[in-house]
């Protein structure tokens, strides 16, 4: 059994929480959290010890594991502090606001010999799921470009005030729901040598945070990936990534859940044949208990996975590698020029990027 500790219980933390309850060899132990009417409801929901003090977790042995769910801000000092007590750490994405944080928090978790992932809980989609096994099955030969945009209308979905903080966040549209895009871009089309990119701040006209955020990529072999996060899909919340091969495609989206393969077999018609997968599990499931029944599923498939890894079995989750190439991937497009994405040169660790 691995005992967890969570520090933040805002709405994604409350989220984690639930997931733990369901997740397999996990229980929660501790909950830590600075405001005391969370406390409370944490208390009352998990009838479990809570805390305001963060050294309480730090300093109880018998806690193996620690998930961050804090804003980005504070994502540093919080992983840093567990990694260095000994715990190994599941944090929220994106990773930190900017690549030198999440590089000092990887390199902190090799140092500690800990393992350290990053909470891209969409790569536990049952879509991406099914992608991923296409894909290895060889269904649309080998990958020459990733596709992916993703957004929501802004307004009421911006359930927080800080997730338009630079300061707190690192960023907008790209560093929000775009991170994920980043992620699961670079997971299917492999190391980015080139990125580069453009935003706007046309609508919303947060300082410091765009609307609308674009990249370009490149891999070292040629292949090509795209990526367009938006806080301006009018038609509501969506994400969706097309891997193209050379033999066929892959489209992955949600809401609903959608898996469509398109494959070719050698010689035959220019038109690939379409095999599609609808999900209605999820479907039925998120009208009776809303999308969060569908957060909470995924949560519990990533923090199993993240289980195997503590016991070094190869996991498919992202790893605090990962973390920091999404954030580079997105801030490269701040730049708005070519610039080489910065390449991790602290030496491998296998608990950390198996």
């Amino acid at each position: 059994m691995i005992k967890f500790g969570l520090v933040g219980y805002g709405a994604i933390g409350e989220v984690r929480a639930q997931a733990l309850k369901g997740t397999p060899e996990a229980k929660l132990s501790l909950i830590i959290d600075p405001v005391q009417e969370r406390r409370k409801q944490a208390k009352a929901a998990h009838s479990i010890r809570v805390s305001s003090a963060l050294q309480d977790l730090l300093d109880d042995d018998a806690i193996d594991a620690v998930i961050v769910s804090t804003p980005p801000n504070l994502h540093r000092v919080h992983c840093e502090a567990a990694l260095m007590a000994g715990k190994h750490v599941l944090c929220e994405k994106p990773l930190a606001p900017t690549p030198q944080d999440c590089r000092s928090i990887v390199e902190t978790a090799l140092k500690c010999g800990r393992v350290l992932a990053t909470g891209f809980n969409y790569r536990f989609y049952p879509g991406i799921v099914l992608a991923r096994q296409w894909i290895e099955q060889g269904r649309i030969g080998q990958v020459t470009h990733v596709k992916s945009v993703a957004g929501h209308p802004g307004g009421p979905e911006f359930t927080h005030q800080w997730v338009h903080d630079p300061r707190i966040v690192g960023g907008g549209a790209l560093m929000d729901n775009g991170i994920h895009l980043a992620d699961l871009t670079l997971l299917f089309l492999g190391p980015v040598e080139t990125s580069c990119g453009f935003t706007s701040h046309q609508t919303w006209q947060f300082q410091g945070t765009e609307d609308n955020g674009f990249v370009l990529m490149q891999t070292s072999d040629g292949r090509i990936g795209s990526l367009h996060a938006t806080w301006t899909a009018w038609k509501g919340y969506h994400w969706q990534v097309e891997i193209h091969g050379t033999r066929g495609s892959i489209q992955v989206s949600y809401p609903p859940m959608m898996a469509a393969l398109y494959d070719r077999p050698l010689g035959a018609a220019k038109r690939g044949k379409r095999h599609l997968e609808l999900f209605p599990v999820f479907q039925v499931f998120e009208r009776l208990r809303s999308y969060r029944w569908t957060v909470v599923q995924s949560f519990i498939a990533e923090q199993t996975d993240f289980i195997s890894r503590l016991k070094s079995e190869r996991g498919s989750g992202a790893t605090g590698l990962d973390g920091l190439r999404a954030v580079e991937l997105a801030m490269s497009a701040y730049a708005h020029e070519h610039a080489p994405v910065e390449k991790f040169t602290a030496q491998t660790h296998v608990p950390i990027l198996n």
